[in-house]
């Protein structure tokens, strides 16, 4: 499988679609603050850190892989867990 660049792979639309509705509006607060930190990004991989008013800082990844999109977060376990962190970073990628 082709893959296909970050960020035509993510669009508004998608983040809504992988986050429950809590955590999307959560996350739009954390974008809108502009609690997003880049670590490192390239055309199929970003590295952020989230850190919004005295919360913990989390580290959220997303990436572009063969397999398709993959996403974590240091907030949770939980593999499919699209969080409030990785709905910000989503949602900053497409105010550039």
């Amino acid at each position: 499988m082709k893959m296909i660049p970050l960020r035509t792979l993510v669009t508004a639309e998608l983040v809504k679609d992988l986050a429950s509705r809590s955590y999307f509006r959560y996350g739009q607060a954390i974008a809108a603050d502009e609690d997003v930190k880049i670590v490192e990004q390239n055309t199929f991989n970003i590295v952020a850190h989230v850190q919004h008013g005295r919360g913990e800082k989390r580290t959220v990844e997303l990436a572009s892989t063969p397999t398709g999109f993959k996403f974590k977060c240091t907030c949770s376990n939980r593999k499919n867990l699209f969080c409030q962190h990785c709905v910000a970073v989503g949602l900053w990628m497409n105010k550039l």
